[in-house]
């Protein structure tokens, strides 16, 4: 009998499907390089395996050279090529190739001729990190301009000129915006010939979904054209999968050498080697891959919350530090794990529609209040948990470990995904790393006498947050970046949360985050049904913020520089979507077509969009100051919820992952930290209007988690006026048509809509209205402040 029930068991065992191995492929995303230009990659930045022992196949375009010892490969672009190619590989009998994009980045010529004589005059912006020693200006001719030439990618920069220790914008440019900081930076646009030619694919929704078709638009055609076809890593023939129908093509999905697990089919059309978009689509047992099946982190609709203000479960681990100087909203207030615990137990995540909460820190903290550097040199507590004190506890006014692990597993049965916020840049001094290895650690102290805090750019590896946060020196100390990162993996099998935000990733070296990822793939994934995601937090230009997203490192970054175009868009009077669609598109090309990014539009480090939207703040006031100030700011002007709506229509619609701050999902308003950390309020909390606009915003999310294309689709803009946004999203399955209209008028707005898109009804997701597309356009009404998603029929 024995014998009986264990061969029973065995061959159960045997029976059941592993999920692990039906997750997807990590996909090797498409490299960019200049031409003539030599990088040095990292392979394992680029794939991930056990062992590495490429053999790699000559390249017309691109010389390679495999440095074996540090597994890095340096690839040089001939200097008058550019455009797509592909590297061929062999790691281990497996054939892989390298989607390669060579671009020639576009020459500007920054000048300014100062009115009395500078010792020295940069430069900066957003495209060097807002470097004030990046770039310098010279009078080489001596004619009293000076000039520094810079070559940039397609986009809109910020920037400004540094003379000696002055910042000013450039009186000769007239676009110019807030910064934030009671200033203003000037504006530059960038958009070459190359990107206006690029041909761009769409899918063509259809019936049958073990068929794929999709549509080339390009403004030429010919033998020019090329469609190159990728299923996971591998690059097929497209002649034999590839059915030329006319206007559109087809795939066979039956045709392919699928194998049993979610895989990754993708699209690049190029003319005259000059690549477009990439189109996706994720296929499962031969199908496309539901809307229903949330199996992708683009799938995601994230919930950051702070544990102190979000809910008081347990009264009884309630302990706010005792100090005179340390006002309320800088104590701890309460929220504890009991308390999420509770909202998940009652609903509250899963009527949003939320499928991962991100977590505040949840280390151990001091219990003393500490005097700010800055001035004016205010006290405050770690209420907020990124004064860790311990790297095994749980801070006690949170909760016990246990109490976190039952929070994880909870949310687990719930079908959600739980991000804890890691921090790797800092300790609080009263941590016993510092207290016992001092030399993991760099000194507060410059050279000069000066402070180095909060020296974000200039000293961006090295800067402290404050003099009693010691930052890590991982390039001087192994052992520290060793222990960190088993610290990081500990915690997840500790607590089996799914991920972690990366606190001030980009002052932390790229040597920390590749030892972390290269231990979570060893030791995590293998036993996972779902990768590991990673988010980090970077201020800077896109080329510093992409650096740390590859395999290698972190899966994603939050898009700041796409908010911040966004929330300028939207706040200012004169703000335009033409600035915006840019800024998308650029998005698109620096993080990929289906990138996993995370969008918001409030964080515990930002202004509350809603005090904006309400005229409570500028752009170019001070919102940490405003935070502490009478009167306290709220919401009076009931437009404002409508104007929330319109750009929360935006968030939820684009490609990336949207992530919702606490409060937003019915309105909260705040200046900057710590005013932006309101205590959370639920039910009869709420007024009517706050209530209502909880109600509309669960729809909102419900038709993201709804419609695939919202999450997984294409995307093409198809207005972009001052006060008017259309663009659409497209799947397989089926095609959306989203419209934003920020003004403070009605609008009639007539749209062009592509014939391939096969449009003759449009229908409101909101209100059922069926629209008749007549030659090509439509003509939509809104309202002021309103925003509609329409499908086409």
């Amino acid at each position: 009998m024995k014998y009986f029930v264990f061969l029973f068991y065995f061959a159960l065992i045997q029976c059941t499907p592993d999920n692990t191995s039906l997750k997807p492929e990590e996909i090797i995303s498409v490299l960019s390089l200049e031409s003539g230009i030599q990088d040095t990659v990292y392979l394992n930045e680029v794939f991930y395996a056990k062992k590495y022992s490429p053999v790699f196949s000559a390249n017309k375009n691109i010389s390679i050279e495999y440095l074996n010892q540090t597994n890095q490969v340096v690839l040089t672009p001939n200097e008058n090529f550019s455009g797509l190619t592909f590297i061929n590989f062999n790691n281990h009998d497996k054939n892989i190739v390298i989607p390669v994009k060579v671009k020639k980045k576009a020459k500007v010529v920054f000048q300014y001729k100062p009115i009395n004589p500078q010792k020295n005059i940069f430069v900066m912006g957003n495209f060097n990190n807002w470097n004030r020693r990046g770039d310098r200006m010279l009078d080489e001719d001596g004619d009293g301009v000076y000039e520094a030439t810079i070559y940039l990618d397609d986009g809109i920069y910020e920037y400004q000129f540094v003379l000696d220790n002055k910042e000013i914008f450039d009186p000769n440019n007239l676009e110019k915006v807030d910064n934030g900081f009671g200033y203003f930076n000037s504006i530059k646009r960038v958009v070459s010939e190359d990107r206006k030619k690029a041909p761009k694919l769409y899918w063509i929704p259809n019936d049958d979904n073990s068929i794929l078709k999709f549509v080339l638009n390009a403004a030429v055609s010919g033998r020019e054209i090329e469609i190159n076809i990728l299923l996971d890593n591998i690059l097929l023939e497209s002649a034999s999968v590839l059915e030329n129908l006319g206007q559109t093509y087809k795939i066979d999905l039956k045709k392919l050498p699928l194998e049993n697990k979610i895989q990754r089919i993708r699209l690049i059309a190029s003319y005259n080697n000059k690549p477009g978009n990439v189109l996706s689509a994720w296929i499962k047992n031969g199908r496309v891959l539901s809307a229903d099946e949330k199996a992708l982190w683009q799938d995601g609709i994230i919930y950051s919350l702070m544990i102190d203000r979000f809910k008081n479960g347990n009264p009884d681990n309630d302990n706010p530090v005792q100090h005179s100087e340390l006002a309320d909203q800088a104590n701890f207030n309460g929220g504890d794990f009991a308390g999420i615990i509770q909202c998940i137990n009652e609903g509250y995540f899963d009527s949003l529609g939320i499928n991962t909460l991100w977590i505040s820190p949840v280390n151990k903290t001091t219990n003393k209040a500490f005097r700010e550097w800055p001035e004016p040199h205010r006290f405050f507590s770690g209420y907020h948990g990124y004064w860790p004190i311990s790297s095994n506890e749980t801070e006690p006014r949170f909760g016990t470990m246990q109490e976190l692990k039952d929070l994880v597993a909870l949310a687990h049965k719930k079908k959600i995904k739980v991000l804890m916020d890691f921090i790797s840049n800092h300790v609080h001094e009263e941590h016993p790393y510092f207290q016992n290895h001092r030399d993991w650690f760099g000194s507060v102290n410059l050279d000069n006498g000066e402070k180095n805090i909060r020296r974000w750019d200039e000293y961006r590896l090295t800067t402290w947050f404050d003099t009693f946060l010691p930052s890590f020196d991982y390039l001087a100390s192994d052992e520290a970046l060793q222990t960190m990162t088993d610290n990081a993996v500990w915690w997840i099998n500790e607590t089996g949360v799914d991920g972690f935000r990366h606190d001030a990733t980009k002052h932390v070296p790229y040597e920390l985050w590749r030892t972390l990822t290269d231990k979570i793939k060893h030791q995590i994934t293998p036993n996972r049904t779902f990768d590991i995601y990673q988010v980090g937090e970077t201020f800077g230009g896109d080329d510093l913020i992409k650096s740390y997203v590859n395999n290698g490192m972190l899966d994603a970054q939050f898009n700041f520089n796409q908010f911040f175009v966004a929330r300028r868009v939207f706040v200012e009077k004169d703000g335009n979507f033409e600035d915006l669609a840019m800024a998308i598109e650029k998005s698109l090309e620096a993080y990929g077509y289906n990138h996993i990014m995370g969008n918001i539009m409030d964080s515990h480090d930002q202004v509350r969009m809603m005090a904006l939207l309400e005229g409570d703040l500028s752009m170019s006031e001070d919102g940490t100051e405003r935070a502490w100030h009478e009167p306290t700011i709220t919401v009076d002007n009931p437009e404002t919820y409508e104007k929330e709506m319109v750009f929360l229509t935006y968030l939820l619609t684009v490609p990336g992952i949207p992530i919702i701050y606490y409060g937003d999902e019915f309105g909260m308003t705040g200046a900057n930290d710590p005013d932006n950390r309101r205590m959370m309020r639920f039910d009869d909390q709420l007024t009517k209007t706050e209530s209502k606009q909880l109600i509309k915003i669960r729809q909102l999310i419900n038709l993201r988690n709804r419609y695939s294309s919202l999450r997984r689709g294409d995307y093409k803009t198809l207005l972009d006026g001052r006060n008017v946004l259309a663009f659409t999203r497209g799947g397989s399955n089926e095609r959306l048509i989203v419209v934003l209209n920020k003004g403070s008028e009605p609008v009639n707005v007539e749209i062009y809509v592509p014939k391939w898109m096969q449009c003759h009804t449009i229908e409101s997701l909101g209100s059922g209205e069926l629209i008749q597309v007549n030659n090509d356009k439509v003509k939509i009404s809104l309202g002021k402040y309103s925003a509609d998603i329409f499908r086409v029929l």
